[in-house]
């Protein structure tokens, strides 16, 4: 009697890829997953140039999924290169030469009902960052931890980390529970597919390896779902270069982006070193050179875009293989992280997967397109003139969900959201001011609150501010503190 695919037991997973998003998938999948449940990495390149699109930032969400994986903050700042990040600073940006902190921040304060913007429209302020300490501490270059106390000004502050994709790779790789997992060091040769998807998979080292599930994070080539069928979706051809510089003085807790006609550019301070990253059109690629001065250490070339599909049968993409997002934003990183934690809840039960594969595509494609929504944000502007990169940038016709978003906040300062956005409502209003957004009237309900009120709350919150940041160590003297602390209590 044949066993139906409800009833075969799910026992072998085999992970594909070592790069960035293959040593992430792996260590989270031996932290997680029962012992009867067996785990296979193949590593088939140990760094690719490709890793460099993930970008160099994470957000706060960072924080919880980097101790899920047993790899505390401590840990984190004594192995591996990363710095603290409160956001990136925006500086030259599009035709309107706008500039910007894009910082991670608490909820905006809620007075009487009424959203904080609402009340700088009707006070007619035009500038939101002398509210955000985040920002204000990271253009004076100062880092401290956020106190517990809520009535501190700093208490409303986030921060992610600054890395290198390398030394966090390396890291991950530290941090994997190898106990639970066999690593095999080969290329693929061939793949063997059938009406379930993958069914065999040829190595290097002569090895052909069967299992439930593959995952493949083999980078924007994804080298299984390719032969699935899933198709790419998107035209966008970039390039990027990148060199790391060795460092005496730990920069400030801030990636800068500053926006070129080919592209952009960005300075990422780390324990040691800074790196700059250089993104381009592929027509551009001459004068993006040429403003990199220095010799790059690595380059690569990507399409930009997703899948058409993130599962297909058993094999499922985790990060650049499902989609490879710019990282003019933590948009890469985020993704990533999603995409692990989703893989994680829906880890099949059995052979059959038809349920978890139906929920993973949608939550993938609700994500992409909402971190493809905060990028285009970014190009409502002034496109620069004759730039390849800017006029492709800026998606024609405009997508409906981000016009909503544009034409609410610029009528009234209504701040539209969709279900299980990755971005939230702070990082769009930061957004929208920095971009030179500002409503054109206000909420009548900020009008309940008398304007002398109001006036003197929001110049006694900037004060706070103010003497807060300036009390505040610089970033390299706050870790040069910190890290003896760290190394004493683990000892």
């Amino acid at each position: 009697m044949s066993t139906s695919l409800h009833e075969m037991p799910f026992l072998h997973i085999v992970v594909c890829g070592g790069g960035l998003a293959g040593y992430m998938t792996a260590a989270a999948l031996s932290r997680h997953l029962p012992e009867t449940c067996k785990l296979t990495h193949v590593v088939t390149r140990e760094a690719p140039a490709q890793d460099i699109f993930y970008g160099s930032v994470t957000t706060p969400i960072a924080y919880n999924f980097n101790l899920s994986l047993e790899v505390s903050e401590p840990r984190l700042l004594l192995e591996s290169d990363a710095a603290f990040s409160f956001g990136t600073h925006y500086q030259g940006w599009g035709g309107d030469a706008q500039a910007w902190v894009q910082g991670f921040q608490q909820p905006l304060p809620v007075l009487g009902g009424v959203p904080f913007h609402q009340y700088l429209a009707r006070m007619g302020h035009e500038g939101l960052e002398p509210y955000l300490v985040s920002a204000a501490a990271a253009k004076r270059g100062a880092f401290a931890h956020p106190p517990e106390q809520a009535a501190h000004p700093l208490s409303r502050a986030e921060y992610g980390y600054q890395l290198d994709v390398r030394s966090y790779r390396d890291l991950l790789a530290c941090a994997t529970d190898t106990s639970r997992l066999v690593v095999i060091q080969a290329e693929i040769t061939d793949i063997d597919t059938d009406s379930e998807g993958v069914a065999a998979l040829h190595l290097s080292d002569g090895r052909t390896l069967l299992a439930d599930m593959f995952v493949d994070c083999t980078g924007p080539e994804a080298a299984l779902l390719s032969r699935l069928g899933a198709t790419l979706t998107g035209e966008r051809q970039l390039g990027a270069v990148m060199t790391r510089t060795p460092e005496s003085t730990l920069g400030p807790a801030v990636r800068t982006v500053t926006g070129q006609a080919f592209g952009w550019q960005s300075i990422t301070p780390l324990q040691g070193a800074s790196t700059k990253l250089t993104l381009f059109a592929e027509s551009d690629e001459a004068p993006a050179l040429r403003a990199h001065r220095d010799a790059p250490e690595v380059s690569a070339k990507a399409a930009f875009g997703r899948r058409s599909q993130a599962w297909v049968g058993n094999c499922v993409a985790i990060g650049q293989a499902a989609a490879t997002i710019e990282p003019l934003t933590p948009s890469p990183m985020v993704c990533l992280q999603r995409d692990i934690e989703r893989l994680i809840s829906l880890i099949p039960l059995s052979c059959d997967m038809a349920m978890e594969r139906r929920e993973f595509n949608r939550q993938f494609d609700n994500d992409y397109q909402h971190a493809e929504l905060f990028r285009q944000a970014f190009f409502a502007t002034t496109p620069v003139a004759g730039s390849a990169y800017w006029q492709a940038a800026s998606p024609q016709p405009a997508d409906p969900r981000l016009d909503r978003k544009l034409t609410q906040f610029l009528s009234r300062g209504v701040l539209v959201s969709y279900d299980l956005e990755p971005f939230t409502p702070e990082d769009w209003v930061v957004l929208h001011y920095g971009m030179g957004r500002r409503p054109l009237r206000g909420d009548r309900l900020a009008d309940q609150t008398p304007a002398a009120q109001v006036e003197a709350y929001l110049s006694d919150l900037k004060r706070q501010i103010e003497t807060t940041v300036a009390a505040l160590p610089s970033h390299h003297a706050y870790m040069a503190r910190l890290k003896p602390f760290l190394r004493q209590k683990s000892s």
